[in-house]
C-alpha cells in the first residue's frame, strides 16, 4: 500500500511539474507578444509622427509656392515647372510651379500639336493616329466617326461600359477612357495637359520641353538651349529671350499669369508626402483648391548640389 501511494505521488508531482512547465512557456509566449506588440506600437506611433510632419512640411512647401507668386517681376520662380528644393528642420520639401498657359488644352488643341505629343509616347503611327482620332471624337457633339476615329459602335464593340462624351473634357481623367488609351500612355500625357487655357495656342516662355517639341521646326537642342537662356534671364532679370524657331501660330503668351498647378514632395526618412494644388489669380488674389489629380513626383527630381549647400 505504502509503495502505491509513493507511486501515486510521483505520478502527482509529475503533472504538477508539467503544469508549471506549460504556465512558464505560456507566459514566456505571452511576454513575447507583449513585447512585440509594444515594439510594433511604436512603430506605428514613428511612423504616424513622421507621416504627420511630413504633411506639414508638404503644406510648408505650398505656402512657398503661392509667395513665389505674390513676388514681384523675377523676384519669384519662372512657372515653367522647374524644381525648387529647400531643406526645412530635417526635412526636405520640392516645389515645381507651373503656369497652365504652357501645356495644350486638351478641348482645344490642333489635331498636329496632339500628334506631336503623342509622338514622343507612342512610336506606332497607326496606333498614335487611332488615339489622335479617338480624342477628337470623344470632344466634338456629333455621332460622325473620323478616320482611324471611335464613336459609340466602336465603344460597343470593345466591350467597354462607357461611351464616348461627345462633349468638352470635364476633367482630365476623362482621357483614360477614351478607346486605346493606357495608363501609362495617360500618365506620359497628363502633365502636358490642361482644361482651363481653352486656346489653341500655348505660351512657349513656361511650356515644357515636351510641349516645346510638340510645335513646327522645334529640334531637342534649340528647346534645350532655349530653356536654359529663358532660365538664365529670368534668375538675372532680363527680358525673355524670342523662340529661336518660327512656331507660328501656336503660340502665344495672352492667357499667362491666371491659371498655375503646384506639385509638392516633402521627404523625411523613407517618408514621402506628394501633395498637387490648383492656383487662380483673381487681381491681387490668389484662389487655391487642392487638385484630385496626383502629382508626379519623378518630375521633382532630386535636390541639386547648390540647394544640399
Amino acid at each position: 500500500m505504502r509503495c502505491a501511494r509513493t507511486v501515486n505521488g510521483r505520478a502527482a508531482g509529475g503533472v504538477i511539474l508539467v503544469t508549471v512547465l506549460w504556465v512558464l512557456v505560456l507566459l514566456s509566449l505571452i511576454a513575447s507578444n507583449l513585447s512585440l506588440g509594444g515594439r510594433s506600437f511604436s512603430r506605428q506611433t514613428l511612423n504616424a509622427e513622421l507621416g504627420s510632419r511630413a504633411g506639414l512640411a508638404a503644406d510648408a512647401g505650398i505656402s512657398w509656392a503661392l509667395w513665389s507668386l505674390q513676388q514681384p517681376g523675377s523676384a519669384g520662380w519662372l512657372a515653367d515647372g522647374e524644381p525648387h528644393w529647400m531643406p526645412l528642420d530635417d526635412a526636405w520639401i520640392g516645389v515645381a510651379l507651373q503656369d497652365e498657359s504652357g501645356k495644350l488644352d486638351l478641348n482645344a488643341v490642333p489635331t498636329e500639336l496632339l500628334d506631336g505629343l503623342l509622338a514622343a509616347v507612342v512610336e506606332d503611327s497607326r496606333q498614335r493616329a487611332e488615339l489622335v482620332a479617338a480624342i477628337e471624337d470623344w470632344r466634338d457633339a456629333d455621332d460622325l466617326i473620323r478616320l482611324n476615329g471611335a464613336e459609340r459602335e466602336q465603344y460597343q464593340d470593345a466591350g467597354v461600359d462607357f461611351m464616348p462624351g461627345n462633349r468638352p473634357f470635364a476633367a482630365l481623367t476623362e482621357l483614360y477612357q477614351v478607346l486605346g488609351m493606357t495608363a501609362e500612355i495617360y500618365r506620359q500625357l497628363a502633365p502636358h495637359l490642361t482644361l482651363v487655357t481653352r486656346s489653341r495656342t500655348v505660351n512657349p516662355r513656361v511650356a515644357s520641353f515636351e510641349v516645346l517639341m510638340t510645335l513646327p521646326n522645334a529640334s531637342a537642342g534649340l528647346v534645350n538651349d532655349y530653356i536654359e537662356q529663358r532660365r538664365d534671364a529670368w534668375r538675372e532679370g532680363l527680358p525673355l529671350p524670342e523662340l529661336p524657331f518660327d512656331a507660328a501660330p501656336y503660340v502665344s503668351d495672352r492667357r499667362s499669369g491666371v491659371h498655375y498647378r503646384v506639385e509638392v514632395e516633402a521627404r523625411l526618412g523613407q517618408t514621402r508626402i506628394r501633395r498637387a494644388a490648383r492656383v487662380m489669380r483673381r487681381g491681387a488674389q490668389l484662389q487655391l483648391e487642392p487638385d484630385q489629380r496626383p502629382p508626379d513626383g519623378s518630375r521633382l527630381g532630386e535636390p541639386t548640389e547648390g540647394e544640399r549647400t
